[in-house]
């Protein structure tokens, strides 16, 4: 059997992909599916435990949920399979480090899928917010889209050029403008989320002091904004140096965070109305009791924070006091009886 010593260098391909060694290609590669499996477990205990505690819940963020974890759970395999080939089943064949692999070629078009179904949630939680939100969402969807497209562009690509390291300035920049237009919509919605939540949270009559923990969940996990600052790393790496696999690492953890924050403000929903996203009984929606009424369920059951729709009403109440006088008695007998009520007699 031939050992590692035995390799000879010169079989070693002379492509920029190996300037810096394995470490900013496959091994950045490994890590970044190293952790990813890590998030994958928790999303995992996570759906099991949604799954347990919301088995009523409308089937649109059922479908929703169990949509976001098939795609998560393919993706995982396809990652494992990646890295088997690359580094096990080719380990002694440093040439097949070259050739794009099927498995590691249509692993953008599934983070682009990921990433625009969990964010579907965020966008409709945006949306319940009020009308001059909508506009916001609007334009983050349109991000997602992109994404996406840019998403299936850069499969299309891989499969043509053939390896990662055949790319050209005509073609590397697919991958950075995509995770680009993905972290725009991150920070879109999730700062449309946490606009309302401080709205809400102000207007609160029930506000007491929270620590940072719980803090940091609110604004930072059940907001969609961990997404967003961890998407930004990986879209300059990816414009900066796009034929490594330094970008795709941070890009494959920030893909497994989705699934996690989904979950997390799915399955937080009780805890998030007792932490200021309560409901203000103004007439948000005129007179029309069943769409109001409405209204607040979807916001209850899409964990969004309530706006307050303005000043509370006044109610003026007028109390009219009523004196009665016997107007029969004559006036000598009341001046009477007003002076020996004072032991004064006449």
């Amino acid at each position: 059997m031939q050992t590692i010593r035995e390799l000879d260098s010169r079989a070693l391909p002379s492509s920029s992909v190996f300037s810096g060694g394995l470490d900013n290609t496959y091994g950045a590669y490994l890590l970044g599916t190293f952790v990813g499996l890590i998030f994958y477990g928790t999303s995992l205990h996570q759906f099991y435990r949604y799954l347990r505690l919301y088995r009523s819940d409308t089937p649109y963020i059922k479908i929703l949920v169990i949509a976001v974890m098939t795609l998560e759970s393919t993706q995982i395999i396809l990652l494992m399979h990646s890295c088997y080939f690359y580094l096990v089943s080719n380990f002694f064949n440093p040439a097949a480090l070259i050739p794009g692999v099927w498995s590691i070629n249509i692993t953008p078009i599934f983070t682009g899928f990921i990433t625009t179904t969990a964010q579907a949630f965020f966008a409709r939680r945006a949306s319940l917010l009020g009308y001059r939100y909508k506009i916001v969402v609007v334009v983050a969807v349109f991000c997602l889209l992109a994404h996406l497209g840019f998403s299936i562009a850069a499969t299309v690509v891989l499969y043509q050029v053939k390896s990662i390291v055949n790319l050209s300035r005509k073609n590397e920049w697919l991958f950075g403008t995509g995770i680009g237009f993905a972290t725009l919509a991150d920070l879109l919605l999730s700062g449309s989320i946490i606009a309302g939540l401080r709205q809400s949270r102000r207007a609160s009559t029930s506000r007491r002091a929270s620590s940072l923990p719980e803090v940091l969940k609110l604004y930072l996990v059940n907001t969609g904004l961990l997404t967003g600052v961890f998407n930004a790393v990986p879209s300059f790496i990816a414009v900066a140096r796009p034929k490594t696999l330094i970008w795709a690492a941070f890009n494959l953890v920030a893909a497994r965070l989705y699934a996690n924050t989904l979950l997390s403000v799915l399955n937080s929903r009780k805890f998030s109305i007792t932490q200021g996203m309560e409901i203000f009984g103004a007439d948000a929606l005129g007179t029309n009791i069943i769409a109001r009424a409405n209204h607040l369920a979807a916001v209850e059951r899409w964990n969004a924070p309530q706006i307050p729709d303005g000043a509370p009403t006044k109610i003026s109440i007028n109390v009219t006091a009523e004196i009665e006088e016997d107007m029969h008695r004559p006036v000598d007998s009341i001046q009477k009886v007003d002076s020996n009520e004072f032991g004064v007699f006449a």
